[in-house]
């Protein structure tokens, strides 16, 4: 995950592609901001880009930018996930 002006994107890897994907998780219905790139520094450097001109696109246009929901609220729905797909979660282990 990675998180910019309160607004936390997750982060997948497409293997058919070999590129890293962001997508904005707590905007509401939709994603406010996707981003893709090889590398993780590059990745962070988009999702900082992408959030950045979605918020001066909203100034522009006079239109009132979607606000980030509660990162408590997304980081305990995302992390319990990824906890119970861990091997620490088949072996008995607490993550």
């Amino acid at each position: 995950m990675m998180e910019y002006k309160g607004y936390i994107a997750e982060v997948e890897f497409d293997s058919s592609v070999g590129l890293l994907h962001g997508s904005v998780i707590n905007s509401g219905t939709y994603p406010i901001a996707n981003c893709q790139a090889a590398d993780i520094e590059t990745l962070r450097a988009e999702f900082r880009i992408s959030v950045d001109e979605y918020l001066a696109s909203c100034e522009e246009d006079g239109v009132e930018a979607r606000k980030p929901s509660s990162k408590e609220t997304y980081s305990l729905a995302y992390a319990a996930p990824s906890c119970q797909a861990s091997p620490a979660a088949t072996t008995g282990h607490s993550c």
